[in-house]
C-alpha cells in the first residue's frame, strides 16, 4: 500500500474545481500566445497517432538560440517538476545531501526522498532566501535547490545573493540548481543565474511553459546548465523516452516565437499585482510584496478556515499554505481586474461575518445565543485568582525541571539532593518549593537536613500536571495575546501561536497518567488483526497497539510532516516497518483511497478537528466509514463541551482553558449529543461510554451496524 505524497495532496483539485475562481494554481489568466493554440490543434489533426521526438531536438534547439547557449546546454522535461526529480536522480543518492529551504515548494524534498538522499533543511529569513544560510549549509552538499524567484513567498534574490551562492557552492562542490518558474514575472533584472550558466559557471537554471507562458496544460519545462550535467539528466530521462509530448513541444516551439508576448504578461500580472495589494491594504489584510503572479496574504483567523470559506461562500479557490509549513497565510494568483475585484470582495465579506463559525459550536467558543453560562454564588476570589496564575506557572517550572517526578519516586527527598539533581541555583528552586508549600503541595521540614515530601493534594496534583505543561507550556503565548486576538490586532498561527511540542507533551503527560489504564482495559477486550490510528502522532499508540501481536498490522494517519517522519523513525526502530504503515495526509481528503482489511479504527483527542474541518459531523463519520469499509469497530477518545448551565461544584481542571483557547483557534468543541448524534447518522453504535480521566472526556466504543 502506497502513501500518498504531500505532492498529491498539494495539487489535488477542489471537487467543484468546474466553474470555480482559481486563484490557487498560479495560472496565466492571459493563455498563450496567439497562434499556440492553432498550431497544436493543427498538430493533433494531423500526427496524432506518431510518437513524439523523444530528444525534443527541435524545442531544445529552439531554446538553445533562445537563451544563447548550445543545444547540449538544454533539457526539456514534463514541466520544470519533472526536471527536478530528474536533476536529483542524476546528481544525488544515498549518503549524499541536498539542501533546501523550508517552508517552499515539497518536490524538492520529496525527489531526495526517491532519490535516497539525506535532505538539510534551512529557514527562510524574513520571507526571503537566506544566502548566508545556505552557504552556511553546503558543507558535504551535492546539490542545493534554490527557489527564485520564491514560492509561496513571492520574493527574489538580489544578484549579489545569487552570485554569492553560486561562489559558495563551486568551492563546496556541490551544484546549486535555481528553481525560476517565476522569473518572467521578476523581469530580466534578477537573471543573474542565466547570465552565470552562458559564462560557462556550474549550476542548473530550471524554467517553465506553465506559467507566463500559458502552457500549464501541455507541460513543458527546461532545464539549462554545463553540458555535462546537462548530459547526466538526459541519461535519468531515457528511462521513460517520451516524456514531453508531442503537443507539448509544438506549442513551445510556436510560443517561442512571439518573445514580446512575456513583456506583455509581465507588465499587465504587475499592474493587477498592484490592485490585488491595494485592495488587501483597504481590507487592513496584511500580505508580503512579491514580483511574481502571486501574493502570500496572513489570513483573518485560521488559514484553512478561510480557504474553505472562500471555496464553499464564495467559490474561490485560494492555496492554503499549511502543507508549506506556513499556517496562517495563503497564497494567492494575481487574476485580472474583475477576478481581484471579486477576492476582495469575498475576502471583505469573510471579515464582515467573524462569528459565523462559532455558530455550530458549544460551551464557552459558542455563539452568543448558544448557551448562557451561570455566575456561581461562590465565586473564585481575587486572592485565589492570582495566586493560582502564580502557582501553575510555578507547578509548570518544577515540572520542567522533573522536582515532582523526583518527589514521587521516594517519600521524602532533601533539599540539597533536588538542587543537584534538578542543576538549579539553590535559592531560586527554594522560592519555588516555598509557593508550592503555600499553596498545599508539598511540605518543607527543617532540622539537620532540610527536606521536601509531596502532601496527599501534591500527589494528586503530580497525576494532573499534564494540565500545566498543555495550560502554561503550551498556550502561554495565546493566553497573554488574548486581548489583540480578540481585536484582530493578531491572528492565531500568524504573530501569536501554540507551543505545539509543548502541547503534546502534557497532552502526553495527562494520557499516561489518566487515560492509558481505560484504554488498554478496552483495547484488552477486542479482537482485530489490523487497526488504524488517526493523527497517530509519533506513532507511539500504533506501536503498543502492535508491538506485542506479531501477526497483527497497523496504519497510521497524520497530517503534519515532521510528525510522520518522526514516526516512521520510531516504527523503524522497533523494527516494525514490515507491518506498521504511516501516511502522510489529510483523512478526509482521501477521495478515492480506502483502506481495505482495517478492523479497528482509533482516534484519539482529534475528532473535534476532523467535525471543524467540514462543519458536518455526521459527514465525517460516514466519510471514515467510507475510507474503511471493514471497520467492525470504532474507538473514538475526545474532549466535549461541558454542559455549563449544569454544572454544579468547583470550576473543573482543564475545560474552561481547553473551550477557551479553542474558541481563539476558531475550531468549536461540539457537545456530548453532536458526537453521538454524529455516530447514530453513520450507523454506528454506542457499545461502551467511559469517562477518559480529563474532564468532560470520554472514550467511546462504537459498532459498526
Amino acid at each position: 500500500m502506497s502513501s500518498p505524497s504531500t505532492l498529491q495532496a498539494l495539487h489535488h483539485e477542489h471537487e467543484r474545481g468546474d466553474g470555480m475562481l482559481r486563484l490557487h494554481c498560479n495560472e496565466n489568466p492571459y493563455g498563450p500566445p496567439s497562434g499556440v493554440i492553432a498550431s497544436v490543434t493543427k498538430e493533433l489533426e494531423g500526427r496524432c497517432a506518431t510518437y513524439p521526438d523523444s530528444e525534443a531536438t527541435v524545442l531544445r534547439t529552439r531554446l538553445a538560440e533562445h537563451i544563447g547557449v548550445p543545444s547540449d546546454m538544454v533539457a526539456v522535461g514534463n514541466g520544470a517538476d519533472e526536471l527536478v526529480l530528474l536533476v536529483t536522480l542524476a546528481s544525488a543518492g544515498p549518503g549524499q545531501t541536498v539542501v533546501v529551504t523550508e517552508s517552499t515548494f515539497p518536490g524538492y524534498a520529496a525527489s531526495a526522498a526517491v532519490a535516497g538522499a539525506t535532505v538539510r533543511k534551512v529557514a527562510l529569513l524574513d520571507n526571503h532566501v537566506p544566502a548566508a544560510g545556505l552557504v552556511a549549509a553546503l558543507d558535504g552538499a551535492r546539490l542545493v535547490f534554490v527557489c527564485n524567484p520564491h514560492n509561496p513567498t513571492g520574493t527574489a534574490l538580489a544578484p549579489a545573493a545569487v552570485e554569492e551562492i553560486i561562489t559558495a557552492a563551486e568551492r563546496a562542490g556541490a551544484v546549486p540548481v535555481f528553481d525560476e518558474a517565476y522569473m518572467e514575472f521578476a523581469g530580466p533584472g534578477y537573471e543573474h543565474a542565466l547570465d552565470a550558466v552562458r559564462a560557462g559557471r556550474r549550476l542548473i537554471v530550471l524554467r517553465t511553459f506553465s506559467k507566463a507562458w500559458g502552457l500549464a496544460a501541455l507541460r513543458a519545462g527546461y532545464a539549462v546548465g554545463p553540458a555535462d550535467l546537462v548530459a547526466g539528466i538526459q541519461e535519468v530521462r531515457r528511462a521513460l523516452p517520451f516524456n514531453v509530448n508531442r503537443l507539448a513541444q509544438q506549442a513551445a516551439v510556436t510560443a517561442l516565437e512571439s518573445p514580446d508576448h512575456i513583456d506583455e504578461v509581465r507588465e499587465r500580472t504587475a499592474r493587477e499585482r498592484e490592485r490585488l495589494c491595494a485592495g488587501l491594504d483597504r481590507l487592513g489584510v496584511a500580505y508580503v510584496p512579491s514580483v511574481t503572479n502571486f501574493v502570500m496574504v496572513k489570513t483573518p483567523g485560521d488559514s484553512a478556515r478561510f480557504t474553505a470559506r472562500l471555496a464553499d461562500e464564495h467559490g474561490i479557490l485560494v492555496r492554503d499554505l499549511t502543507f508549506f509549513g506556513r499556517p496562517g497565510q495563503v497564497r494567492v494568483t494575481v487574476g485580472t481586474s474583475e477576478e481581484t475585484d471579486l477576492f476582495c470582495e469575498a475576502v471583505g465579506k469573510l471579515l464582515a461575518s467573524p462569528t459565523s463559525h462559532a455558530s455550530r459550536g458549544h460551551g464557552l467558543g459558542g455563539a452568543r445565543d448558544v448557551i448562557t453560562v451561570p455566575t456561581p454564588r461562590d465565586a473564585v476570589t481575587p486572592e485565589d485568582l492570582f495566586n493560582g496564575y502564580v502557582g501553575a506557572n510555578v507547578v509548570f517550572g518544577l515540572t520542567r525541571l522533573g522536582v515532582w517526578e523526583h518527589l514521587s519516586a521516594r517519600p521524602e527527598c532533601t533539599l540539597d539532593s533536588l538542587v543537584t539533581a534538578t542543576g538549579t541555583d539553590s535559592t531560586g528552586l527554594t522560592a519555588m518549593l516555598r509557593v508550592a508549600a503555600l499553596l498545599g503541595y508539598v511540605e518543607l521540614r527543617q532540622g539537620d537536613t532540610h527536606t521536601v515530601a509531596l502532601t496527599a493534594t501534591g500527589r494528586d496534583l503530580v497525576r494532573m500536571k499534564g494540565f500545566f505543561t498543555w495550560g502554561v507550556g503550551g498556550y502561554n503565548d495565546v493566553l497573554r495575546g488574548l486581548s489583540d486576538l480578540a481585536t484582530g490586532a493578531s491572528v492565531f498561527e500568524g504573530d501569536i501561536d501554540r507551543d505545539g511540542a509543548m502541547v503534546a507533551v502534557g497532552s502526553g503527560e495527562v494520557g499516561r497518567e489518566m487515560m492509558l489504564p481505560l484504554e488498554k482495559e478496552v483495547l484488552a477486550s477486542l479482537d482485530f488483526g489490523a487497526v488504524a490510528d488517526l493523527g497517530c502522532g509519533d506513532a507511539t499508540r500504533l506501536l503498543r497497539l502492535c508491538g506485542g501481536d506479531t501477526a497483527r498490522r497497523g496504519t497510521g494517519i497524520e497530517i503534519n510532516g515532521a510528525a510522520c517522519v518522526e514516526a516512521v523513525g520510531k516504527v523503524t526502530e522497533a523494527g516494525l516497518s514490515d507491518r506498521i504503515e504511516i501516511v502522510h495526509g489529510d483523512v478526509l481528503a482521501f477521495s478515492d483511497r480506502t483502506f481495505p482489511g482495517v478492523e479497528l479504527v482509533s482516534s484519539f483527542l482529534m475528532m473535534h478537528d476532523l467535525f471543524d474541518a467540514t462543519g458536518d459531523p455526521v459527514g465525517v463519520m460516514r466519510t471514515l466509514r467510507r475510507v474503511f469499509p471493514d471497520a467492525k469497530r470504532f474507538l473514538i477518545g475526545d474532549t466535549v463541551a461541558q454542559d455549563w448551565e449544569k454544572r454544579e461544584g468547583p470550576l473543573p481542571v482543564f475545560s474552561a482553558g481547553f473551550e477557551l483557547v479553542h474558541a481563539f483557534m476558531d475550531t468549536p468543541i461540539m457537545n456530548q449529543s453532536t458526537y453521538e448524534n454524529a455516530f447514530a447518522g453513520a450507523g454506528l453504535r454506542v457499545e461502551r461510554r467511559e469517562p477518559l480521566g480529563a474532564p468532560s472526556t470520554w472514550l467511546w466504543l462504537l459498532t459498526a451496524e
